[in-house]
């Protein structure tokens, strides 16, 4: 997988001395939040942040067969509950609840989009491997449309999902609603209650033992400040 490697330095002069690198590695729904995220800790920590994001089956493969990642910020929780269970996390939680949006160029509502969507372009995550993806699967179910009616174009993650859209190549897209002030749409339909939870956990992995940056990411990263942002992107947060 081709990886965008984006590293943040923001180190405090009274830090400066004691900080280190972490490498995060993010479901691509969660990338601009997670930049938020980065630089708010790498200000207040002077550790330094490095984020590769892509989708979070390709991501869990990468770190299965020896990536070297910190932390692992998930879009589902049954792989960041895998690599607990295979020995390459040390500890999982969670840190937010994804949400699925509809966005079109075209008038849509739960009523119409059967309708709307036929003969058109409508862009989706590969399930597969991306957890929006899936959630999309069920919410076409829950829609009632038909494969048959339109051209479904799958793509590894939902960033890409959202590429397709903005330039045109996809009439109808289902993207995460942190995405959608970045898209431009004309239309974005609420779907609550048709793809069942987006439930996102983190895991810090293995690898991050001894690394005094990791440790401190994966405790900030349950601070007042980091819920803050994870919620104004427009996720919903664990309790606590």
């Amino acid at each position: 997988m081709g990886r965008l490697l984006y590293t943040i330095v923001l180190c405090l002069w009274g830090a400066a001395a004691f900080a280190e690198d972490v490498t995060i590695a993010v479901a691509s729904n969660f990338l601009k939040t997670a930049e938020k995220v980065a630089a708010a800790f790498a200000e207040d920590t002077g550790h330094q942040v490095v984020i590769s994001h892509g989708s979070t089956g390709q991501i869990f493969a990468q770190i299965n067969k020896g990536a070297p990642f910190d932390v692992f910020l998930s879009a589902d929780a049954a792989r960041p509950a895998a690599l607990l269970e295979n020995g390459r996390a040390s500890a999982v939680k969670p840190y937010a609840f994804g949400r699925l949006v509809v966005v079109s160029s075209l008038p849509i509502t739960v009523d119409t989009a059967a309708d709307v969507v036929v003969g058109k372009t409508v862009a989706l995550a590969d399930p597969t491997v991306a957890p929006y993806g899936l959630a999309a699967t069920r919410a076409m179910e829950g829609l009632s449309l038909d494969t048959a009616t339109f051209r479904p174009v799958l793509v590894t993650n939902v960033g890409q999902v959202g590429a397709l859209f903005t330039t045109r190549n996809a009439q109808i897209a289902f993207v995460s609603a942190a995405q959608v002030p970045d898209l431009n749409a004309a239309y974005a339909m609420n779907i609550d209650g048709l793809y069942g939870e987006i439930a996102q956990d983190a895991a810090l992995l293995s690898r991050a033992a001894g690394n005094p940056a990791a440790r401190a990411f994966w405790d900030w990263l349950s601070s007042e400040p980091a819920r803050r942002l994870i919620e104004e992107a427009g996720y919903s947060l664990p309790a606590g």
